[in-house]
């Protein structure tokens, strides 16, 4: 039986982080606030997580659902970012098997837009060569008559060739929750709905947090040893004046529609004529279609599709499969989310590497940005390695007269850490998997007592991801739902008219476009 992961579970731990002080308090509940707080806890220390909204709320429940390596990123010779990832996209496959799941591309070449076949063909012979444990099958190139035999509703026109290659796809909410139930197995506090007000700052150095309680409006104090703000975009809002990371947030969308549309068979990556690619995955009886790459200048917390953002999406999988003619009327659901990338200068937002960065502010706190889903859990390797340091570091810093003497012991602790803390070892499993409608309620229940959704939206959208892919998004069973987590949670009929209220508002953001849109020609 699953042990209780609930709001239950969730209050008390807000309380037991403020009752003493914990090691390290990370802040942001994405992959990369999940994986660090999950290393933390296995290397033994006392660890926090908190998260202002819902876990994978941000950018880690909205992206292309892929774990992959980023073959396109091999043509800027960005050979590091890919090895890394490769490698990360192996491990995973290898310790998140009911998770992380194997997924064959077809990529077609095509005379006027995209790679030549000679480039290709380098490509994704260097790509294999940097899967370091090969578990995926190797590339294979085809004719024109062999890709159509594959995929026989794509484009004909100026097809020169194909190649066939293996990458891997994920439900990513429902990854991140899988670490983040690991963490808590491990010892780790966590609690979604849980806002980080600001940051306390003592002598210089910060020392702590005040978290207010989404729930009750509680507002608690929370000390730490160490800080990390993994908090993706909105990294910057809890750092100090003095140095902040200099980020350069883009909007990736996607939409789905009904695959017998489109017609495709397996995934496709689609290249366009400004030189980017479109992804179209299998994703049940849908195709997940994605994704854009456009600077966003506008409110954190509030991305949606455009108009523009569809049509480009729509244009890009009409012109690869003709057949299909999609409109926005065929459009299911969209999402969008931010990436939280480092701005290096390049001029298009496709060219801004996925690299990561990791820094620690004047006063203490490890800020990071960068990186990717695929790439979480080598970050927070690397963060724990720079806190482990640094508080080494203080440690000799203050008792220099025995510094040399005790540091072999120093040392040896600091490997006993990271050998119990390898991640690598660890089996991620989902407790869950994708809700069935014909048993709602049972799926609502499991959803509140082991998995602490809290919301409405937390079951629909991240634990089964019914919003995005029922025809309605979910407003015929939503009042079920509600009435379900109710009788959980004990919410008053004022609760539960709040619940829906919220989903509505949730519902009529993300429609939005369709009414900005009605002139556009999809």
């Amino acid at each position: 039986m699953m042990d209780e992961f609930s709001a239950r579970t969730r209050s008390a731990n807000l309380e037991a982080m403020a009752a003493r002080r914990v090691d390290v308090l990370v802040i942001g509940g994405g992959i990369v606030g999940a994986w660090t707080a999950l290393t933390a806890a296995m290397r033994g220390h006392r660890t926090a997580l908190v998260e202002k909204g819902d876990f994978a709320s941000g950018t880690s429940g909205k992206t292309s659902r892929l774990v992959h390596g980023g073959l396109r990123y091999l043509e800027r010779f960005r050979i590091g970012v890919v090895r890394r990832a490769a490698r990360e996209r192996d491990l995973l496959l290898r310790i998140a098997p009911g998770l992380v799941k194997p997924l064959k591309f077809l990529i077609p070449v095509y005379q006027d837009r995209g790679p030549k076949d000679w480039q290709l063909r380098i490509g994704l012979w260097l790509y294999d060569a940097l899967s370091k444990e090969k578990t995926l099958p190797r590339r294979a190139w085809l004719t024109p008559e062999g890709a159509l035999a594959l995929e026989p509703s794509l484009s004909p026109a100026g097809l020169v060739a194909a190649a066939v290659y293996a990458d891997a796809v994920t439900r990513d909410a429902r990854l991140v929750l899988a670490v983040v139930r690991k963490a808590a197995d491990a010892g780790a506090l966590v609690a979604n709905h849980a806002r980080v007000t600001d940051l306390i700052r003592e002598e210089g150095g910060v020392s702590g947090a005040r978290i207010l309680d989404g729930e009750t409006g509680t507002l608690r104090t929370v000390r730490a040893r160490a800080i990390v703000n993994a908090t993706g975009v909105w990294v910057n809002e809890l750092q100090g004046e003095r140095a902040r990371l200099r980020l350069r947030p883009t909007k990736g969308i996607h939409v789905l529609v009904p695959r017998e549309r489109v017609g495709n068979r397996d995934a496709v990556t689609l290249p366009t004529h400004d030189g980017r690619v479109i992804f179209v995955l299998p994703w049940g009886e849908l195709a997940l279609i994605g994704t854009t790459d456009t600077l966003h200048r506008g409110e954190k917390d509030a991305v949606e599709a455009t108009p523009e953002d569809v049509e480009y999406l729509l244009s890009g999988v009409n012109e690869g499969f003709p057949r299909a003619r999609l409109t926005r009327g065929d459009i299911v659901a969209t999402y969008a989310g931010l990436r939280p990338l480092i701005d290096s200068g390049e001029r298009r937002e496709s060219d801004i590497s996925r690299e990561h960065k990791i820094i620690v502010d004047p006063d203490g706190l490890v800020s990071v940005a960068g990186g990717k889903l695929t790439t979480g859990r080598a970050m927070a390797t690397e963060i724990l390695w720079t806190i482990e340091k640094r508080q080494l570091f203080e440690e000799f810093r203050r008792d220099t007269a025995a510094a040399m003497r005790r540091s072999k012991r120093r040392i040896r602790a600091a490997k006993g850490r990271e050998e119990r803390g390898d991640t690598r070892k660890i089996v991620l499993e989902d407790a869950g998997g994708p809700a069935d409608v014909t048993h709602l309620e049972a799926a609502v229940v499991r959803a509140v007592r082991h998995e602490m959704a809290i919301h409405l939206d937390d079951f629909l959208m991240r634990r089964t991801g019914l919003f995005y892919e029922l025809l309605d998004q979910g407003a015929g069973i939503a009042p079920t739902v509600v009435e379900t987590m109710g009788a959980e949670l004990g919410w008053d009929a004022d609760r539960r008219a709040k619940e829906l209220e919220r989903f509505g508002r949730m519902l009529q953001a993300n429609r939005r476009w369709r009414e900005e849109g009605r002139d556009a020609r999809f």
